[in-house]
């Protein structure tokens, strides 16, 4: 059995994944692009949001 390799953070497989679709957009149609676009934008939003998440000064409401 092969060792697993170690694993990216949510994080960075948003930030890749969303590189990947705007390196696709550069060569697609213009109405591929503009999927490819808004979908690239959802990952970073969704990047940042679990950036603040997991962040160590999110504290809970008091």
């Amino acid at each position: 059995m092969q060792p697993r390799p170690p694993r990216q953070s949510l994080y960075q497989r948003l930030i890749d994944e969303a590189i990947g679709l705007r390196d696709q957009a550069q060569s697609a149609p213009s109405d591929v692009r503009d999927r490819l676009l808004s979908k690239a934008r959802q990952l970073e939003s969704a990047a940042n949001i679990e950036g603040w998440l997991s962040s160590a000064e999110l504290k809970p409401p008091t």
